[in-house]
């Protein structure tokens, strides 16, 4: 066994002829040094040095390391190694082990050709924990060595991002020719309408963010990106309705605020404010007028919730429908859409039974159940703005029903449940619930940071489109008690992997009680 141990730093100097000191050429500590040639730089202890401390242990190497000595064996401990390295250390450690797992798995190499694949392979939790590692320390190392001043500089001019993929979904360029195909911007141009000179820009700055490939001088080839774009509905209702919807909304919001500092009424949005339709109508009456741009936000939505983190998978393990089966509990879905949410519980919890409550117009458009599931799930017309006529029901059900509303607009929601509520009925929330904040956070809570910021994003998307929010557990406990004391908040249950909580109350109070404002 070899024991590696750090040398304290000296300075050697040489004795001139004339008496005075002269620093050095480096040497190897290993070298001999003649006593009458170099002498040791006397220090002064009563001021401050920057010296290394005595010989320490740095690292044990066994047998098996048969004696090979790497550049790591001399790295710094982690407390004094710099960000910078700490960083570069993450990224190299677990690009290795992702590249290890994708290649044992079998996975397609990762790229941005065209024929590179268009989502990430994710085959394991290790995959996806080692990709989320990596995804945080490159986003932090480039903000770290661009500095806080680019950084500024640059994020403020991110709206040219938005500003070439609008182009691009406007006039359709994606589909302007064949995927496996080449054209040149002057060709390009005359089959979408748009000079050559606009192509030519829109094109090239898409083409910093790896959407379309210049392959020669003027001629343009597809990458992974675009080819996303052109043959993925869902991803190109998504980046429509972002560009043409909630981009125009974010812009007009600080101006809506100005008008209703308050911000609670989705009549007062910026959204309203750029389509016109301020004190008029909320986004989804606007939405209603318009069947392509309702479809549109129905794809983008699928495109959103496709995607890893909403599967249903998690929804479907909570402990606590286990306990409601056993009982065969009532669930009532409040804007249940379809019923896919209680067509997937039906399916795995024979016991439990459903009513799905929704809009004329959801209802009649819904699918019809087989024989099976029709036993046990009924459709019925029902505005969650007025009094529940469903009495006595085990369980009051909302996915993706609080995020849309106001405290203003919620807390009526919940009000509206009471007359209907047993004692002992809970009231059950599957909703983003915001962490806390990762500069805050402890080590065992802690979120991840590029996690936070989309969901930190999905609240302000929720400001400018109706003046509403997503909410913190701090805020969904506030909300129940402002509704009404009888709410017992029972607390915000997370599953591993899941983008939403289940946040769950049970009503205290007595069976079908008066609501108390």
């Amino acid at each position: 066994m070899k024991i590696i141990i750090r040398l304290p730093r000296v300075v050697f100097t040489h004795r001139l002829a004339n008496g005075s000191l002269k620093p050095s050429r480096r040497r190897s500590p290993c070298q001999k040094v003649n006593p009458r040639e170099w002498e040791l730089k006397s220090v002064d202890c009563s001021t401050s040095h920057n010296y290394e401390p005595a010989p320490r242990i740095e690292k044990v190497i066994k047998p098996k390391d048969n004696g090979n000595i790497s550049i790591s064996n001399f790295a710094k401990s982690e407390e004094s190694a710099s960000l910078l390295l700490k960083l570069a250390h993450t990224i190299s450690k677990e690009t290795t082990k992702l590249d290890r797992c994708l290649k044992n798995d079998g996975a397609p190499e990762l790229g941005f050709s065209i024929d590179s694949p268009l989502e990430f392979p994710i085959q394991s939790v290790e995959v996806e924990k080692s990709r989320a590692r990596i995804i945080r320390a490159t986003e932090e190392l480039s903000a770290l060595v661009m500095g806080p001043a680019d950084s500024l500089r640059w994020m403020a001019w991110g709206h040219s991002n938005s500003l070439s993929l609008h182009a691009i979904y406007h006039y359709k360029i994606v589909k302007s020719f064949p995927i496996h195909e080449t054209a040149t911007f002057a060709q390009i141009s005359k089959r979408v309408g748009l000079s050559e000179l606009n192509v030519r820009r829109f094109l090239r700055h898409a083409m910093t963010n790896r959407i379309f490939k210049e392959v020669e001088p003027g001629l343009v080839a597809h990458t992974a990106a675009s080819r996303l774009l052109a043959e993925n509905s869902k991803m190109d209702d998504w980046v429509g309705f972002c560009v043409e919807e909630m981009w125009q909304a974010a812009a007009m919001t600080v101006s809506a605020l100005e008008r209703n500092p308050q911000a609670d009424d989705p009549k007062q949005t910026g959204f309203c404010l750029s389509n016109s339709t301020t004190d008029v109508e909320t986004m989804f009456t606007t939405f209603e007028k318009s069947p392509f741009r309702s479809a549109r936000m129905g794809g983008a939505m699928h495109s959103l919730t496709d995607g890893p983190g909403y599967e249903l998978t998690h929804l479907l393990s909570s402990p606590v429908w286990l306990a409601l089966n056993k009982c065969q509990a009532l669930v009532v879905d409040i804007g249940g859409s379809h019923g896919f949410v209680s067509i997937a519980l039906a399916s795995k919890f024979p016991q439990l039974r459903f009513i799905v409550q929704d809009t004329p117009a959801t209802i009649a458009s819904a699918s019809p159940l087989s024989k099976d599931l029709s036993k046990r799930i009924q459709f019925q017309i029902h505005d969650f703005h007025t009094i529940q006529k469903v009495k006595g029901a085990d369980v009051y059900f909302f996915r993706w029903i609080f995020h849309n509303h106001s405290d203003r607009l919620a807390i009526p929601m919940l009000r509206n449940l009471i007359p209907a509520l047993k004692n002992g009925a809970r009231v059950i929330i599957n909703d983003y619930c915001l962490p806390e904040p990762a500069s805050m956070a402890t080590k065992s809570s802690c979120i991840d940071p590029i996690e936070e910021k989309i969901l930190r994003s999905m609240d302000l998307a929720m400001l400018s489109l109706l003046n509403s929010q997503e909410r913190d557990e701090t805020e969904y406990r506030m909300l129940f008690k402002s509704a009404d004391k009888r709410f017992r908040f029972i607390g915000v249950h997370n599953s591993v992997g899941s983008s939403m909580a289940l946040i769950e109350a049970i009503w205290a109070g007595q069976d079908f009680c008066q609501v108390v404002e």
